[in-house]
């Protein structure tokens, strides 16, 4: 049975903590050829801190499905740190309820078609179970950095998303930054049968870094 976990790197095992960077390594470095810090088959960054907050799904064989992080607005972050450009010449948002959203990757399989597919209805599953996570923690809104492809099919199926700023080119790809809004009622509606959404696909891609 599916086992969803969440916590910050003391409150998680280290087992499960090593899992996920390697988990992250496959995805980001192998899978996506990001230029990312990565070593000895893992990936972590400068904001896998103390404060950063993880979601790790894991399957009944504790291989890990999907992960995501969750990072403070009111410490050093990802935005404003790497693509100033997305904010528009908009303040950089900075209050307690408000959380930057990264490193969001889901598994992917082959079709019979041979297409690589992201994870429609279980991708979609998961960020609700993040979005969820935020709402107990009283969150009130997280920033997602994504192409404008991904914007796209995050709005199609329901997704509570406005961009902060207008789109900006990120590595030759046009990126932009969202808010997503935590609401109260269920936030992601049920994925068409015909959308399929991989957050962490080279085209589609989660967070650009």
């Amino acid at each position: 049975m599916p086992t969803l976990s969440i916590g910050n790197c003391r409150q998680l095992s280290s087992a499960l903590l090593s899992l996920m960077h390697e988990f992250r390594h496959e995805v980001f470095v192998k899978r996506l050829k990001w230029s990312l810090p990565a070593s000895d088959g893992v990936e972590r960054d400068q904001y896998d801190t103390a404060s950063a907050r993880y979601v790790v799904l894991t399957d009944d064989t504790d291989r890990i499905t999907a992960c995501a992080r969750l990072l403070p607005t009111t410490e050093s972050y990802m935005l404003p740190d790497l693509f100033p450009q997305l904010l528009g010449g908009v303040d950089t948002p900075r209050a307690w309820n408000i959380w930057e959203l990264s490193r969001f990757a889901t598994s992917v399989r082959e079709t019979g078609e041979g297409r690589i597919l992201a994870l429609s209805k279980p991708t979609l599953d998961f960020l609700d179970q993040v979005l969820e996570c935020a709402q107990r923690h009283n969150i009130r809104r997280l920033i997602f950095v994504t192409s404008i492809g991904v914007e796209r099919l995050m709005l199609r199926a329901g997704v509570p998303a406005h961009r902060i700023g207008p789109p900006a080119l990120v590595d030759g790809q046009l990126t932009v930054a969202l808010f997503i809004e935590v609401e109260k009622e269920k936030a992601v509606a049920p994925a068409p049968a015909h959308l399929s959404l991989d957050l962490s696909h080279a085209d589609a891609a989660g967070v650009a870094a």
